[in-house]
Parts: structure tokens; sequence; C-alpha cells
């Protein structure tokens, strides 16, 4: 028969305080990293380092999305970023709705769709049209929707 620890503070209690600690710890951690990605996905989702198009980012408007990347240094021109949209969801059916020509010593490219309705979540990602390179879909929702039920 084993011995009782005195007053709940001996071995048995620290190993149960110690496991509730983690425990906690590993849920804050879980549910921050959870937010993050829904408020930055961008930064927990980071594109390769080698690839051409950099630091891609979608920002919600009203009744529109303004999207913003990087093409990487050195990179020649001649070639272009297709810009695809999907309606609702992440594996619909992407649509072009244009194309960029990448020009010789510029960097820092923006494109404002205006053709989105209010009542929708979009997701868009680029694609070099030449190498068929595709950055991950990153979602948005235009300003004054309702929200999804």
């Amino acid at each position: 028969m084993l011995p009782s620890p005195p007053s709940g503070r001996g071995a048995y209690g620290t190993r149960k305080n110690t496991e509730t600690v983690m425990t906690r710890f590993l849920i804050l951690f879980s549910s921050t990293l959870f937010i993050a990605s829904l408020f930055f996905p961008f930064a927990v989702f980071p594109q390769k380092a080698d690839s051409i198009i950099q630091d891609f980012k979608v920002q919600a408007l009203y009744r529109a999305a303004k999207l913003t990347w990087k093409v990487k240094e050195g990179v020649k021109g001649g070639g272009s970023v297709q810009i695809l949209r999907a309606d609702s969801f992440e594996d619909a059916p992407y649509k072009e709705l244009e194309a960029v020509p990448i020009s010789p010593g510029k960097t820092n490219y923006d494109y404002v769709d205006k053709s989105m309705g209010s009542e929708a979540k979009y997701f868009y990602k680029l694609q070099v049209k030449e190498t068929g390179e595709t950055t991950a879909p990153l979602p948005t929702r235009p300003f004054f929707s309702p929200p999804a039920t």
C-alpha cells in the first residue's frame, strides 16, 4: 500500500497541477494559432521562398477586393500573372478575371476586383501563366455583406 501524500501537495498533486497547466497552455496556443490563421492567413501559410509571386494579400473593400503581391526581384518581363477567383468554396472552379503582364524592374502589383457581389465569400489565387506556379487561395468577403449562416 502506498502512503498518501500529506495535505494533497505531494508528488501526486504536483503532477496533476502540471498536467492542468500544460493542458491550458495547449488550448491557449491552439486557439491563438487558429485565430491568427483566420485573420492573417498569409502569416500562417507563407509562400515558398523561391516562388516568383511573393507576399500575396487580399483586402476586403465595399463590394470589391484589392489584391496586392510582389514579384521576385530579377524576374525578366514578358510573362504574366493570371488573377483567378472562385465563388463560395475554395475547391470551386476558378475563373480568370484578368492577366497582368510582368514588367521588367517592377516588383509591386495590385488589382481591384469590382465585379463581386455582396452576398458571397470569394477565394483568390494567382498563377504565373508561363510556369503554372500558383499561390495558395486566400478568402475574402466584401464589406457590408451579411454573415454566413
